[in-house]
């Protein structure tokens, strides 16, 4: 037997030294008479993470994984996959060219193509579903979620499955494959197909489901479709020319954009400047109930220990997790486990981490020291966080959004700054670093105040908050500028831009909308009332506002409201950067992306400004700056990226 074991850092990537070895090795394993059988497996924790991301950015290297599926499945001996760890891309695609495959039980097989706006290649989408079927292959493609080995719907993926190390079976299983002296290729598999009518169905009820979205779910669709109607060989020529479609949509550049720039903006300094240390034991000092709920919530479904220092905190927690029970989300044991690691009263040498939520209402609150090598940090509880030494803004709702901020001042500890950056990462959090004082209130408060001001200025020369907010949902934001300040408060909406239109030197008026709604009582969702009423239907204009206003044209000229809004954003992402708050352009992708909800398949605003062409943005914001120079004049940053044919991400036009 020959046994090839996948061995490369990280996780085993299909990179093109990793694939030429590959093939050189079924080569010369095709020559030598002694071996009668073929192996492949991976070394390490898992099988192969598939293509690594980064080589999808240039020309595809040779050779590519379609010529080594080629070469598996036509190869003159017998080739089993012994599969464990993760599974997943262009890995399946080798497995799927295997005349047999093997898994541990605990085997992850995914398809991830789907969330980077491509399709599967390698031949997957003609190989799985004559394995298959329509129905589990769709599924499988359209999900882009790893499903685990023994899931009943991959039954007929694997020959066989064992909860031990499957090397020693897949060896077993070639030499009986070698024995026999025949074996199956997967193309000429035909259970798939078997039910020509329960194939059509699928395509067709997953076709109704995707109606008029078009994308990387319609191109999969085609695919499979494609493997019932097509001879193999065609099949694979149509899945490739989809493939290279797909790769080169503006679409999939920024979804493998925003993949790889959340991957980059876990590396921080402190990382590898000292050790961090677990952090379980939290206390959340003071703040509002309200406010920390849901980040208390989190904390312990976490399985993290947590001491509060308000009662009310201590009994809206509960009340949550009753109520959980009452609706069937979560058991009683689950919640009494939950509550047990829940006391009132914050001592000092207790806590790993002590979160400082103190707005000032609480009067002479203790703050509790941690323990010794432990963290201290405050929290932003809406204020933001300028000059803090060490802070942490969790971006609400926390269950939800799954960003942190972590504000580091000079003289913050580099272990301190390397706990939480780990504790957030093992929580399942995107961190994003913010250095202070340069970061100011945050970065996150930056960009969305660029966003506000322009939004009020819009409104000052005569658009409805609707047309304003429909302008920003049409730029790729879930919620408009208006309905993001009502949902977060204009009291504090106020506040916060006051200190910002002082930095950057706006003149008086820029408040006039806030101030007047303000006046009439109208704070916010909180009390119904703020740019928009909400009533028991959902949010609708508010009384005044819900005028028609001016028309476009009259207060923007040829500039769309969006771009408008999209090159406020871009000028605050260049100061930013040019103060050096921020580690890398791309955080600030993964912050609106993660933290706002920007559309993921515009890869954040600066991606987007790179496709749409920095120079365009550049001539909005000149046109932009006679209505306020503040918000719209081209910082200097932008003026010498575009004079260097730049973009943020290299050069212009390479986005």
């Amino acid at each position: 037997m020959a046994v090839l074991s996948l061995d490369r850092p990280v996780a085993n990537a299909l990179a093109p030294q990793l694939r030429a070895d590959l093939m050189t090795a079924l080569r010369e394993t095709a020559q030598d008479d002694s071996l009668r059988a073929v192996v492949i497996c991976g070394a390490g924790t898992g099988f192969s993470s598939g293509i690594d991301l980064t080589e999808y950015d240039g020309p595809l290297a040779s050779p590519w994984v379609n010529a080594l599926c080629r070469e598996i499945e036509d190869f003159p001996k017998p080739v089993v996959a012994a599969l464990h760890g993760s599974v997943l891309g262009a890995a399946v695609g080798l497995a799927l060219a295997a005349h047999a495959r093997v898994a541990q039980a605990t085997t992850r097989m995914g398809l991830p193509e789907i969330s980077l706006g491509m399709i599967p290649g390698a031949g997957v989408t003609q190989r799985a579903p004559r394995l298959m079927g329509a129905q589990v292959a769709l599924e499988l493609m359209l999900s882009g979620k790893p499903v685990v080995a023994s899931d009943p719907r991959l039954r007929l993926f694997f020959d066989q499955i064992t909860p031990d190390d499957p090397l020693a079976t897949a060896v077993t299983l070639a030499r009986k494959l070698a024995d026999k002296g025949s074996w199956a290729r997967t193309r000429d598999r035909e259970r798939g197909l078997s039910d020509p009518v329960a194939y059509q169905r699928a395509l067709s009820l997953v076709a109704e489901q995707l109606a008029g979205q078009g994308g990387a779910g319609a191109e999969i669709v085609r695919a499979v479709e494609a493997a019932q109607l097509l001879p193999f060989e065609q099949g694979l020529e149509f899945e490739q020319v989809l493939f290279e479609d797909r790769l080169q949509s503006a679409e999939a550049r920024a979804q493998r954009h925003i993949f790889a720039a959340e991957r980059r903006a876990a590396i921080m300094p402190e990382l590898a400047q000292a050790k961090a240390q677990p952090l379980n034991r939290i206390a959340l000092v003071g703040g509002d109930a309200a406010t920390l709920a849901d980040l208390g919530m989190l904390f312990l479904d976490v399985g993290k220990d947590l001491e509060v220092t308000t009662p009310a905190l201590a009994q809206r927690l509960k009340g949550i997790f009753d109520d959980a029970v009452d609706k069937g989300r979560l058991d009683a044991p689950g919640r009494d486990a939950r509550l047990g690691r829940l006391a009132e009263g914050a001592k000092d040498g207790w806590a790993d981490l002590v979160l400082d939520a103190r707005d000032g209402r609480e009067g002479a609150l203790h703050l509790p020291s941690p323990r010794e090598g432990g963290v201290a940090a405050r929290l932003d509880t809406g204020v933001g966080l300028a000059g803090v030494g060490l802070g942490l803004r969790v971006y609400r709702p926390a269950h939800g959004l799954r960003l942190v901020e972590i504000g580091v001042g000079a003289g913050a500890a580099p272990a301190a700054v390397a706990s939480l950056a780990r504790m957030c990462a093992d929580m399942g959090r995107v961190a994003v670093r913010a250095a202070q004082p340069a970061a100011g209130a945050g970065l996150g408060h930056g960009m969305t105040a660029a966003l506000y001001l322009a939004a009020l200025d819009l409104m000052r020369g005569g658009l409805t908050p609707l047309r304003v907010d429909q302008a920003a949902q049409r730029l790729g934001l879930r919620a408009g500028p208006f309905l993001m300040m009502d949902n977060e408060g204009l009291v504090q909406v106020a506040q916060r831009l006051k200190g910002v239109a002082g930095e950057i030197g706006l003149g008086d008026g820029w408040a006039g909308p806030l101030e007047e709604r303000l006046a009439k009582g109208a704070k916010g969702r909180s009390v119904g009332r703020g740019f928009y009423d909400y009533p028991p239907e959902g949010p609708r204009p508010a009384k005044g506002l819900a005028e028609t206003g001016r028309a476009v044209t009259e207060v923007l000229g040829d500039i769309a409201p969006r771009h408008a809004l999209h090159a406020a954003l871009i000028n605050a992402a260049a100061r930013i950067l040019a103060a050096q708050a921020v580690q890398r352009a791309s955080d600030l992708d993964v912050l609106m992306v993660r933290g706002y909800n920007y559309d993921r398949t515009r890869g954040g605003p600066l991606m987007q400004a790179d496709q749409r062409g920095l120079m365009a943005v550049l001539k909005d914001m000149k046109v932009l700056a006679a209505r306020s120079a503040p918000i719209w004049a081209p910082e200097p940053m932008i003026l010498d990226l575009v004079k260097n044919g730049q973009g943020f991400f290299g050069r212009a036009g390479a986005a």
